[in-house]
Parts: structure tokens; C-alpha cells; sequence
């Protein structure tokens, strides 16, 4: 197994890992928040910001994993379309476009944690430091830019006509499963 392959392997069991946790204690702390505020009559203060911040970051980590799995929107029938080389260099192009992208993103996202982190800004009711809230940003982006640049590389080392009929097969699969329609 490549480095590859084991780095990808791993990032892929920290986004399900995180985003299980991250979604489970959201609506476990709406659900008591609402109980608290319905059965008893009050409620904790700081528990919508807290549940708010949790499902951003479990969103951020599933947006990440979503293009390991291919979720996002892609122009595969396009790629299909045309001939298996022209293709190819399309499914490429797209690709290459999408990391430079998430590339960018990431550097935004360091530069706003940054600059959270020298204005000290806090949330209202946590008092939690907003680079913290924001690290999720370059941390998510740089997993999905790696996933991309993963993504890239096998899509490079594939003959032509292999890249086009996995691309097929895919959605295919995804339409069988009901992640797309």
C-alpha cells in the first residue's frame, strides 16, 4: 500500500469519525436544550451557538469526505460525451481547476484564522476565540484539495478508456445507491 493510499485511507476514517461525533453531540444538545426549555421551563444560554458550531464543522468534514465519495457535482456525462481522450483531458482540466480552487481556499482560510487569531474576537455567548470556529475552514479545504489531488493522479495514470468507463460505472453506482437521480 502506497503513502498514498494510507494517508487517504486515514483521512477518510477522521471525517466519518468526526462527523459522527460532531452531528451525534449537535442533536444531542438540541434535543436536551429542548427538553429543558419545554419540561422544565428554562434552557442553556450558550447551547444554540454551541449546537450551531457543531453541525458547521460536521457539514465542513462532510463536505470533504463528499469528494472522496464523488458527491459534489461533476460533469461526468459530459466527460462520457466525448471520445475516451478527449474525455480524459476534460475529466483532468475539471479536476485541476477544482484543486487550484481548493487550494485557494485553504489559503483564505489560513489567512481568516490568522486574522481572527491577532483581532481576538470571541463568540457572544461561549466566549470561544472565532479562529477556532474558523480553523475548520482550511482544515476541510486542504482534506478535500488532497482528495481532489488523489483523485487527479488516478484519473492521469488511467488509460483513457479505463478513466471513461470507470467514470461511467460510478454513476452508475451512485444512481443504484440513490445519491443521485
Amino acid at each position: 500500500m502506497s503513502l498514498i493510499e494510507i494517508v487517504d485511507k486515514n483521512l477518510d476514517k477522521v471525517d466519518r469519525v468526526v462527523m459522527v461525533i460532531l452531528f451525534s453531540l449537535a442533536t444531542i444538545l438540541a434535543f436536551i436544550n429542548v427538553v429543558l426549555r419545554y419540561v422544565f421551563g428554562f434552557s442553556l444560554v450558550w447551547a444554540g451557538e454551541l449546537t450551531t458550531y457543531l453541525f458547521i464543522w460536521a457539514t465542513m468534514f462532510g463536505a470533504s469526505y463528499g469528494f472522496k465519495i464523488g458527491m459534489h457535482m461533476s460533469f461526468n456525462a459530459l466527460v462520457k460525451a466525448f471520445p475516451a481522450k478527449i474525455g480524459k483531458a476534460l475529466a483532468v482540466f475539471s479536476l485541476s481547476i477544482t484543486l487550484i480552487y481548493l487550494i485557494m481556499l485553504t489559503n483564505w482560510g489560513i489567512s481568516l484564522v490568522k486574522f481572527d487569531y491577532m483581532t481576538g474576537q470571541v463568540s457572544i455567548d461561549m466566549q470561544i476565540p472565532f479562529w477556532i470556529i474558523y480553523l475548520v475552514i482550511p482544515i476541510t479545504m486542504a482534506t478535500a484539495a488532497w482528495r481532489t489531488f488523489v483523485k487527479l493522479l488516478s484519473v492521469i495514470k488511467l488509460p483513457a478508456e479505463l478513466a471513461q468507463e470507470l467514470e461511467s460505472k460510478k454513476m452508475e453506482n451512485r444512481e443504484e445507491e440513490g445519491l443521485i437521480e
